[in-house]
């Protein structure tokens, strides 16, 4: 008798291939996805709050006042969500109160304009998904104005403009297509609630998409509390450190200084400065007093924390 044959089988451990695929990819890659992935939810959660605030306190027959509020309602969310959704993470309240303020004035002021041009823009076009698509891209516009308005960049401001007039047009041609389509079989209200959700996704999702096209320079965190994280070096004058005032916000290093170091944009490229002589820099491994050149795949030791800096 062969002991073997009443083992018990094993079986392999079940494996998700969206998980093993997002694993594949290399770090810079995975850093991509997951900034992708959390604009996007981002935007579906922002929408889906709004879509609530907007049937709960809007009651009226006007059809003007009523896409004002929507405007404002789903707008400002958006807005809102977006751009507070990593100083949350981050615990960083101040910046949070900041960014989220900028965003949800600018996503509202955006979306009341959006719905009422559309209103005109229906009436031109006889009705049909491309007027409305229209109206919700000048939603996405304000919206991403709002990310430059919330970081005080003008790249930021050109990326968000770029990302939030696409993905407002592209999300709100699915958002009527799908509330249009799915009416009839799952009701009104269901249908309403999939369609904007695939609005706040898509302008989230496109902002994410034109920003990773488009950037020129970035650091990406390779170890420490935001692994993973990417901050976009958008401005003449970035500073980095605990200070949540910071354009690069390293938080959970108890050996990062408020005001740890700054990039800046020189004629020759982009240059790391210390700015606290008792801080820990270092720039593959050599440490930094003064200024240093930086270039494309440097890594940076700021306290306990490793990044590593790109440029196209």
């Amino acid at each position: 008798m062969n002991p073997a044959s009443n083992a018990t089988p094993q079986t392999k451990p079940r494996t998700n291939p969206a998980t093993n695929a997002v694993a594949s990819l290399s770090p810079a890659s995975r850093a991509n996805f997951r900034r992708a992935y959390g604009m996007a939810l981002a935007g579906a959660i922002g929408a889906l709050l709004g879509l609530f605030w907007y049937v709960e306190l809007v009651h009226t027959s006007n059809i003007w006042v009523r896409d004002c509020w929507a405007g404002v309602a789903i707008g400002g969310a958006i807005g809102f969500v977006l751009n507070a959704a990593e100083p949350f993470r981050d615990g960083a309240w101040l910046k949070l109160s900041r960014m989220g303020t900028w965003g949800g004035l600018a996503g509202a002021i955006g979306g009341a304009i959006g719905l009422l041009i559309g209103e005109f823009v229906l009436g031109g076009l006889r009705g049909g998904l491309l007027g409305r698509s229209i109206s919700w891209s000048i939603l996405g516009l304000g919206i991403g104005i709002s990310q430059g308005l919330a970081h005080r960049s003008l790249q930021r401001l050109i990326f968000g403009v770029l990302g939030g007039a696409t993905g407002g047009f592209i999300g709100g041609f699915l958002f009527e297509s799908l509330r249009i389509a799915l009416a009839e079989r799952f009701g009104y209200a269901l249908s309403q609630a999939l369609g904007i959700v695939v609005l706040g996704a898509g302008l989230g999702l496109f902002l994410a998409l034109v920003e990773q096209a488009l950037r020129r320079a970035w650091l990406q965190v390779l170890s420490g509390r935001q692994e993973g994280r990417i901050f976009l070096l958008t401005n003449r004058s970035s500073t980095i450190g605990l200070d949540e005032r910071a354009h690069v916000g390293l938080f959970g290093d108890a050996q990062i200084a408020r005001r740890h170091a700054e990039i800046i944009v020189t004629p020759s490229g982009y240059a790391l400065c210390n700015r606290d002589a008792k801080a820990r820099t270092r720039i593959n491994g050599a440490p930094v007093s003064g200024e240093r050149m930086l270039a494309d795949g440097d890594k940076i030791e700021f306290g306990g924390t490793r990044l590593v800096f790109h440029r196209k």
